[in-house]
């Protein structure tokens, strides 16, 4: 059995359209929306992070290659700034992200006398946002072609 299947020109070309759109949105808006969510999480996170000497908030750095970006801490200690130490260690920001706890927990120590420092979020928490920020954006510019 034959069957003959016939497209409406029209719906063809909305199609294209619509293709042509996602091509457009990987090649040239994606790396641009990145980036600026990189920039604006490394702002929010230096608004947001404990200041002694200012180090750590200087240490805060977007980085882009390519469609690839970062946020990155250059300080040792920035884990237990945002995690906190020993029973006072919070996961809140990594387990809303999907990270696994376990890396987190590394921080907890495990020494003779027990450190425990409260968890003064600022890196995960300024992510999360910036991530939604990022999806709210995107769905935006995606529901514009329906």
């Amino acid at each position: 059995m034959n069957a003959t299947v016939k497209i409406n020109q029209s719906d063809l070309n909305e199609l294209n359209r619509k293709l042509g759109f996602f091509k457009s949105l990987d090649n040239k808006v994606l790396p641009t929306e990145l980036a600026k969510t990189a920039f604006d999480i490394s702002r929010m996170a230096k608004k947001s992070v404990a200041v002694d000497t200012g180090g750590l908030k200087q240490s805060i750095t977007p980085v882009i290659k390519g469609k690839t970006v970062s946020v990155e801490v250059k300080k040792k200690y920035a884990p237990y700034i945002e995690f906190g130490t020993g029973s006072l260690v919070s996961l809140d920001d990594m387990l809303e992200l999907g990270i696994p706890s376990t890396y987190a927990m590394q921080f907890k120590g495990k020494g003779l006398r027990e450190v425990n420092l409260p968890a003064r979020p600022f890196l995960f928490s300024s992510a999360r946002i910036g991530m939604r920020n990022l999806i709210d954006r995107l769905t935006k510019r995606i529901e514009k072609i329906r």
